[in-house]
């Protein structure tokens, strides 16, 4: 890999994109003292919306820009307490959609440009509307069928070109799982996309804010005035902010994807963040509030069944792993032979783990069943086993990444998992997975992911989007911790057994 493979962690991961100090033109933004409720700060673009001068909106109580029914709203919520309030004000005649981000010192105001409808759908009528996809979802027998029925409602609903279900990895890879879209557009499905593209700063915001939406990509950023936040003294942080400003490195990435107007909508699982609900437009869109939270109340009925699956998942994995377990426990009593036990009774450690092959070293004695690698080859693999003084489960995935000498049988032992019996006598359970080849789908080269100027603080996105395969060796299918568990609870067992009255070996 070139030398910024680590663009998640070591770059992208440290942009401070929460500090931005521009917003988008389709809202106005005011900061507040909150006590005073003199509006301390603003975005150049409120003068059109209030009919004065930008510059001199800072140092006028906000009841004299708003009116008095606005001011109301305003005074109802703020003595609700600390929070997020969505609401509506009106203004010089109009109402508008308005969220207010109550603060210990400040509120932050954001104002949508576009005065929002004279009626609003009831929940019921809208309920009813979404009744059919709420049902299709909840109904889907596993996470694959959640997301396709997902991405193709949403597109329906939402009227989005495009439409996919991005998941991501345990690298924070994001994997699309399902796709809807117009004829024509260039298809991401089964594509991976690298962490950098959406880096941590960008999927924390996701924690607080359930969707981002860019009506247009060629907006033009609108600055805050004054520069400095008079109440803090430094920029604004406008983590909790739909109105904040883009970096122009995703600007520049939705041009490369054709992309005029996205919107990204999270899925949690377990309180954190899974994926995305990602929402491409081939021209500018504005949308009202009313399907932004369509969407946010949709992807909560997707995030509560991928949940469900998740643990249903789990815990058909671990009825298994506990039914296999408790036979292999009872095969040891019944044989009375540690080792026949384990290898060769129905069913055996092998089947447990899902494993192609298995070593027990014990009592100076070695035996085997199904594929390992050869004598000598063991010699030196438990020679490097005693090196570490093992006294846990020890497994990884890829054995000839922390043991030069695994390549030569890497097809055969790409994956180790150790139960150490008594390692100062080097007695150990040893099981072998296979190598599997991994093929990644990769959106554009990932080695080409983050093109750098001259000037190394200014970089661009990759121009390329199209199918680029990785194909990965010495790898094994990966031990799931509920496997390490069980693996832990087996040398428990292993160890209270032999201790008190060791089982006599037998060949």
């Amino acid at each position: 890999m070139s030398q910024f493979s680590k663009y998640d962690s070591e770059f992208c991961g440290t942009i401070p994109i929460h500090i931005i100090n521009t917003t988008q033109e389709y809202g106005v933004l005011l900061v507040l003292d909150r006590h005073s409720l003199i509006i301390e700060q603003v975005g150049e673009n409120a003068g059109a919306m209030f009919q004065l001068p930008y510059k001199t909106l800072p140092g006028t109580p906000v009841h004299d820009v708003i009116g008095a029914l606005a001011f109301r709203v305003l005074q109802e919520h703020l003595e609700k307490g600390n929070g997020k309030y969505a609401t509506t004000w009106e203004i010089n005649g109009q109402r508008h959609y308005t969220l207010l981000h109550v603060k210990e010192n400040m509120v932050i105001v954001e104002i949508e440009t576009h005065p929002t409808e004279d009626t609003e759908t009831s929940f019921t009528t809208l309920y009813q509307s979404l009744r059919t996809t709420i049902q299709k979802v909840e109904s889907a027998p596993d996470i694959q069928q959640v997301c396709t029925i997902a991405a193709e409602e949403l597109k329906r609903i939402s009227g989005f070109d495009k439409v996919m279900i991005y998941a991501f990895d345990y690298e924070w890879n994001g994997n699309v799982l399902a796709e809807a879209m117009e004829p024509g557009m260039e298809s991401y499905l089964g594509f991976t996309f690298p962490a950098s593209d959406i880096p941590k700063p960008a999927r924390d915001m996701y924690q607080k804010n359930p969707y981002r939406f860019i009506p247009n990509r060629e907006f033009k950023p609108v600055k805050l005035y004054p520069v400095i936040n008079p109440i803090t003294n430094t920029f604004l942080d406008m983590t909790e902010c739909n109105l904040r400003g883009v970096a122009a490195v995703h600007v520049e990435y939705l041009k490369n994807m054709h992309v005029m107007a996205s919107m990204s909508v999270r899925l949690l699982k377990d309180g954190a963040l899974w994926g995305l609900i990602a929402c491409h437009h081939k021209t500018s869109r504005h949308i009202d509030n009313q399907l932004c939270t369509v969407l946010e109340f949709l992807s909560t009925i997707i995030s509560a069944r991928i949940n469900v699956l998740h643990h249903q998942k789990f815990l058909d994995l671990s009825a298994r792993l506990n039914g296999l377990y408790t036979q292999l426990i009872e095969n040891i009593y019944q044989s009375k032979n540690l080792v026949k036990g384990l290898l060769h009774e129905k069913p055996s450690v092998m089947e447990l783990f899902e494993a192609q092959g298995v070593v027990v070293t014990y009592k100076n004695k070695i035996e085997k069943a199904g594929e390992v690698p050869n004598a000598s080859q063991l010699e030196d693999l438990v020679l490097w086993l005693h090196l570490k003084q093992l006294r846990k489960v020890f497994h990884t995935d890829s054995l000839s990444g922390v043991y030069d000498m695994a390549m030569d049988y890497q097809e055969t032992a790409s994956g180790l998992l150790v139960i150490p019996i008594q390692s100062a006598q080097d007695e150990y359970l040893i099981l072998f997975r296979k190598e599997y080849i991994r093929t990644t789908s990769w959106g554009g080269n990932p080695e080409e992911r983050i093109f750098f100027d001259k000037d190394p603080k200014v970089y661009h996105p990759r121009h390329s989007f199209k199918l680029w395969q990785e194909h990965m060796q010495g790898f094994s299918k990966p031990w799931l911790p509920e496997e390490v568990m069980a693996a832990e609870n087996l040398r428990s067992f292993i160890y209270e057994l032999i201790n008190p009255e060791p089982l006599a070996y037998q060949q």
